[in-house]
């Protein structure tokens, strides 16, 4: 049986799965038990184990594969897996990895392109030394997770949620330009979107479809790197040839601009932006990455989630509702 087919009331004995969150509390009676998401290709689902035991501490840690046997009961509306037994299983990670349904090689040939056909010097410059002259880099983009489980949250995710992106915003910068002010460049916008999640090359470990943290990004996450790259690879631009073409000033404000659309994504200080859209081009940046991200958690939960009302999805903790799934 798959996770996406699970419903209230329904029994599982010995189903593979993947943890991909797993955390120890404690009862009012002081005694550990287990909370933990359990997933496979097709979704995944919280649970609880009340009779945890200590002994299988390194069972169920992040990334590893257990079975589970226990019943599917309803929680704060949504689905829960009361766990009753778990046993280390003998699959492996990678056999519930979830990959973009997209050709990851013809995206990022799109991406690619219009990196290319930006016309200011000192963004295409920046942008073509971040992501086309490093291996790594490229290695990266096209393998990580966008997120670690609101959106994208499959290998390919970032490539695919960057590719939305640059989608939906050129004709979104074209009406601003025709109607309203030609100046609004088109170029930052696209490289707001194209890096706002880099860091997360660095941030994640997608070693395993579990998508923890790294060290590095434990302390220094996307907010912070991408910015930070932004300010080196600019001023490599400054000291080989910007310094014949611009002004010292206009480039501390150019640079300070392609650093800002980055470091303020997230639109408000209380979702964890150091500072919030203070150009058009950072709100554009800013409103379109929180449209796709919302669209595709919303397509997740639609796809991969049957909720207790019939013909939506299971509630999203993050958003506090359902969503109508299209099937029926």
């Amino acid at each position: 049986m798959d996770v996406s087919e699970l419903r209230v009331g329904d029994s599982i004995n010995r189903l593979p799965l993947l943890i991909e969150k797993s955390s120890i509390a404690m009862t009012k009676k002081n005694t550990p038990y287990l909370r933990a998401t359990f997933r496979d290709k097709t979704g995944s689902i919280d649970g609880v184990w009340w009779n945890y035991s200590t002994d299988l501490e390194e069972a169920v840690r992040e990334g590893n594969v257990i079975e589970v046997t226990g019943k599917i009961d309803s929680y704060n509306g949504n689905a829960q897996l009361a766990v009753e037994n778990l046993t280390v299983s003998t699959k492996k990670p990678d056999d519930f990895a979830r990959w973009t349904a997209m050709d990851v090689e013809k995206i990022w040939n799109d991406l690619v392109d219009i990196i290319g056909e930006m016309k200011e010097p000192l963004t295409k410059f920046v942008a073509e030394e971040l992501l086309l002259k490093q291996q790594t880099m490229i290695d990266g983009f096209k393998k990580a997770p966008a997120a670690k489980s609101v959106h994208n949250n499959w290998f390919g995710g970032l490539l695919e949620h960057v590719w939305s992106l640059c989608q939906i915003a050129k004709p979104v910068v074209a009406h601003y330009q025709k109607n309203y002010l030609e100046k609004i460049s088109l170029d930052k916008v696209l490289f707001g979107l194209i890096f706002h999640d880099a860091g997360k090359i660095i941030e994640y470990d997608y070693g395993s479809p579990a998508f923890s943290f790294t060290g590095v990004g434990t302390l220094t996450n996307h907010l912070v790197l991408g910015p930070a790259w932004v300010y080196e690879k600019a001023n490599v631009w400054w000291k080989t040839s910007g310094a014949s073409s611009m002004d010292p000033e206009k480039f501390k404000i150019e640079r300070a601009h392609l650093m800002h659309v980055l470091a303020a994504h997230h639109g408000q200080l209380e979702w964890g932006s150091p500072v919030k859209p203070s150009s058009i081009e950072a709100i554009m940046v800013h409103h379109l990455d929180n449209l796709d991200s919302k669209v595709l958690h919303a397509y997740d939960l639609v796809a991969g989630k049957q909720g207790p009302i019939a013909g939506f999805s299971a509630a999203s903790r993050f958003e506090q509702t359902s969503f109508l799934n299209y099937s029926i």
